[in-house]
């Protein structure tokens, strides 16, 4: 990640994330809405890769299932 406005915007959003003052899909929705503005990150290579370990992370985990026999 070559834009380090976006790396201090994803560090804050990832805060509030954690806090649940932030939804996970309203974090990835800002994300996409600075790269789609952002000159810097348009011409990064390795972003998209970088964003999608960004979406790994916040993702939800699924709940275990225990079978019970």
């Amino acid at each position: 990640m070559q834009c380090q406005r976006l790396k201090k915007l994803a560090r804050d959003w990832y805060q509030m994330v954690k806090e649940d003052a932030l939804a996970p899909a309203r974090m990835m929705e800002l994300i996409e809405r600075h790269v789609q503005q952002c000159p810097v990150c348009q011409t990064d290579p390795d972003l998209p890769e970088e964003i999608e370990k960004i979406r790994e992370i916040i993702r939800a985990p699924q709940p275990v299932v225990t079978i019970e026999e």
